[in-house]
């Protein structure tokens, strides 16, 4: 049962609690704050705001927005007593306040934009016609919004946190550490949820130095317009893009609910901290509202209006935007949601649907570490556990001090498991390890020539001007690599003068395996794998050797397949596609991981149209690439480039040797291994890797036959594409790699190029103990760097092979589950 502790009780700190008492009983929440639903104070931003929503975030910002709308839609509709009700909402724009599509203003996102994102979010989204438009603009679009008031909404959220057992106290925080200790139960935080608003600037342990405060005066009235807007309500809402007051001041009416009155608004000024109401500003504000809605005083100026009150409050305005991520301080686990300027109730649900994923994947990984540090360190009829391999001592802390050498191994297990502040420095502090290890190669090792003297003789006859490609050899044989391959090795043939400098070659090989080392490195940080896995990063006595020693073409692709998994991480599925089909272009190898790329894409974007233009990018590439030697000689680049028929050298085996030559080189066995892989890509396609989609394969396959789109509702294909994170992608591409080389027809010992980076990650993957991951990865060490394979050797690489690909697929289940999965579920499944 976790103790969690939210900080803060605003909007978002609310919401926060009231996702995670939700999602489960066993979460167990205490909210803490120096000020409380009721106050009113400049620190206070909640109760200052109007609220409303109008979306403001650009398209590839906007999830928090999307998931919060339907949340408020529902109450509106249903929940009367939560204090929302339908307005009718325009948004008016002046040609002079938009800049190359973005609104210049304070207020310069997506809401102004002209074609706006939310049109398909926001019921009745119209774009208004020049009669309609009040003097001044020349453009505007009406839809249905809603508007909050925060003094019924606030407390009514309450009110169903204290029902879901949530417990409200009052404190005053000097650092954000000292919230451990302020449970209702008495038990110190497992995990603290930081929700402080613009006094993340200020709160010890954050002290967020892109926090400032954004002014914020309205003034209140008891004017209606009397329109008949949308759902019986009077008043409708209107937002302006500018004025010719300055920037720092808005336009924008609204009416809250259940005779809140209207608001007036407003200003937009940071780095203001002035908690008094401005006479001249509040002057400006009403002229400004009247001249946009004359409505609201019959014809009689500001002199009609009746007011209430006028109120100032400070929104947490953050450069960069929201800050929704999870970090450790001193050895509690925070989960950070603050930054949200003037969007807080409108983005609150969806900010809190991000912090419930954070605290999930804090409890799931402290499960996984449980089971990892109460069970048998190896598989054997010992049941020793850490605790009784290092004594009493370690169990019962509570009553004493641990010794010495427990708080070493605790502080080893911390850092080994990302759970310390040092455990960042492990990955920079291998690269530059690994740095000083490849230049000790080179200087201590001999150089290796296998195929860069080939290389060096194809390439000499293509800058001779050959371009059939049945006609360029070397001494090793016929040039049988894709077309960019040629290109990659003609400027390294004219840098090392025509492949003479070998010594200079070795050098810009050190540098690719280093690039290349940092973009694995970025990889497995993006897929949050612990520190313990990144040694096995830098082991490999047989991957220096293919890059520093060998210089083999492979290097290249392996940058390129790297390249392309991060691209496809960060969502940038273009570039993803762009980078993957130039790696092929260096070698087919790649092919391998086609399947996997090719379901990434597909769920990664939720559109078949996008994936199918993706797809035709890349044959476009691969066609221009080819082109001085496709005209020449279609058929001879395609069966050389391309050539899936070749016939393997037994001698050269790493993985089949067991097998005896005659039946390697029969054709029975070869189409014994394509049945094979064909079917384990159908099983984990089918079972595995289009989970995310949540359908099963025959319903995705009969849609795209039919030119449907598979996922036809928005909210629908955004639950899918969440469901690709970076651990998804990774996962998927490496297993659909792996598992090509476990039925590949022949393994040389330059392909461990392409195994050496995936197996670390997908034993992790796994779940199998880290000792069995470094058991396994040192098993396959060994018999790749056995020169030549023997029989022994080649079982040891299939058998390796064959453990990680049956290991992950059935240990990373939880990876290619749809997100949303109840913890519930998760636990049947475990015990299966």
């Amino acid at each position: 049962m976790p103790t969690i502790v939210v900080v803060g009780a605003g909007v978002s700190g609310i919401t926060c609690a009231y996702e995670l008492a939700k999602r489960t009983k066993d979460n167990v929440i205490t909210v803490v704050a120096k000020h409380m639903p009721g106050d009113y104070d400049i620190e206070y931003a909640s109760p200052w705001a109007g609220a409303n929503v109008l979306p403001m975030a650009v398209e590839k910002d906007s999830r928090w927005e999307r998931r919060t709308w339907p949340k408020l839609e529902h109450l509106a509709k249903e929940v009367p007593e939560a204090g929302i009700h339908f307005q009718k909402s325009r948004v008016l724009r002046r040609d002079k306040d938009i800049v190359d599509g973005h609104c210049k203003g304070p207020l310069s996102d997506g809401l102004f934009d002209p074609n706006p994102w939310y049109k398909s979010l926001m019921p009745d989204f119209r774009e208004l016609s020049a009669n309609e438009l009040p003097s001044g603009y020349q453009s505007g679009c009406e839809f249905t919004s809603v508007c909050i008031n925060t003094m019924i909404y606030i407390p009514w959220l309450v009110g169903q946190c204290a029902k879901l057992g949530v417990v409200f106290k009052r404190a005053t925080l000097k650092h954000i550490s000292e919230a451990k200790k302020l449970s209702h139960t008495g038990k110190p935080a497992d995990i603290i949820v930081n929700a402080t608003g613009l006094l993340a600037c200020k709160l010890g342990g954050v002290m967020d130095a892109k926090v400032r405060p954004a002014r914020g005066q309205i003034v209140v009235v008891r004017n209606e317009s009397g329109e008949p807007a949308s759902q019986g309500t009077g008043t409708m809402m209107v937002t302006t893009s500018g004025n010719d007051d300055g920037e720092e001041q808005l336009t924008y009416v609204m009416q809250r609910a259940v005779g809140g009155g209207t608001i007036l608004g407003g200003t937009y000024q940071k780095d203001n901290w002035d908690a008094n109401p401005d006479h001249n500003i509040a002057v400006g504000i009403m002229k400004r509202a009247v001249e946009v809605m004359p409505e609201l005083t019959g014809g009689k100026g500001i002199e009609g209006l009746d007011i209430i009150r006028h109120g100032v409050g400070l929104r947490p305005f953050r450069d960069g935007g929201v800050r929704l991520e999870k970090e450790k301080i001193d050895g509690t686990w925070v989960v950070h949601n603050y930054g949200h300027s003037g969007w807080g109730y409108q983005g609150s649900y969806g900010c809190a649907e991000g912090v419930v994923e954070l605290v999930d994947e804090i409890v799931e990984s402290k499960a996984k570490f449980s089971k990892l540090t109460t069970r048998p360190l190896l598989e054997s009829t010992s049941s020793s556990t850490i605790t009784s391999v290092f004594g009493a001592n370690m169990a019962d802390s509570s009553k004493k001090s641990p010794p010495i050498y427990a708080q070493a191994i605790n502080l080893a297990l911390d850092i080994a498991n990302g759970r310390h502040f040092l455990s960042k420095l492990i990955p920079p502090a291998l690269f530059l390890l690994d740095t000083l290890l490849c230049a000790l190669v080179i200087w201590k090792v001999p150089y290796t020539e296998i195929d860069w003297k080939a290389y060096m003789e194809q390439i000499s006859q293509y800058v001779s001007g050959e371009r059939d490609y049945t006609k360029i050899y070397g001494g090793t044989g016929p040039l049988v690599y894709p077309a960019f391959h040629v290109y990659i090795y003609t400027a390294l043939y004219y840098l090392t003068d025509h492949g003479k400098d070998i010594f200079l070659a070795q050098q810009l090989f050190a540098v690719l395996y280093l690039t290349t080392l940092s973009v694995v490195m970025l990889c497995y940080w993006q897929a949050k794998v612990p520190p313990y896995v990144f040694p096995l990063l830098i082991l490999s006595k047989r991957l220096h050797s293919i890059f520093v020693l060998r210089c083999f073409n492979d290097c290249f692709a392996v940058l390129f397949f790297w390249l392309a998994i991060l691209a496809f991480q960060r969502r940038k599925w273009q570039t993803g596609a762009l980078l993957y089909t130039l790696g092929v272009g260096i070698k087919m190898t790649l092919l391998l991981a086609l399947p996997a790329v090719g379901v990434v894409i597909f769920l990664g974007t939720a559109s078949l149209a996008k994936s199918l233009e993706l797809l035709v990018m890349m044959v476009a590439v691969q066609v221009l690439i080819g082109v001085p030697f496709l005209v020449g000689n279609t058929s001879g680049y395609l069966g050389r480039a391309f050539e899936l028929s070749r016939q393997f050298f037994f001698k050269w085996t790493v993985n089949w040797r067991f097998m005896g030559e005659e039946r390697f080189l029969s054709k029975e066995f070869a189409l014994a291994l394509l049945g094979l892989h064909i079917l384990a890509l159908g099983v984990f396609i089918t079972t595995r890797w289009v989970k995310p989609s949540r359908k099963s394969i025959t319903g995705l396959v009969k849609s795209i036959l039919s030119g449907k789109a598979p996922f036809t509702r928005r909210e629908e294909a955004e639950q899918v594409q969440r469901a690709v994170t970076p651990r998804y992608i990774t996962t998927t591409i490496l297993s659909a790699n792996v598992l090509g080389l476990l039925f590949a027809r022949s393994l040389h010992y330059q392909f461990y190029a392409y195994l050496a980076w995936s197996t670390p990650f997908l034993l992790w993957r796994s779940g199998v103990n880290p000792l069995v991951q470094y058991l396994l990865f040192f098993a396959q060490e060994w018999a790749w760097n056995v020169y030549p394979s023997t029989t022994t050797s080649s079982k040891v690489v299939v058998g390796v092979l064959a453990a990680t690909v049956g290991l992950v697929w059935w240990g990373a289940r939880e990876d290619w589950e749809p997100r949303g999965t109840s913890r519930a579920e998760k636990s049947v499944r475990a015990k299966r």
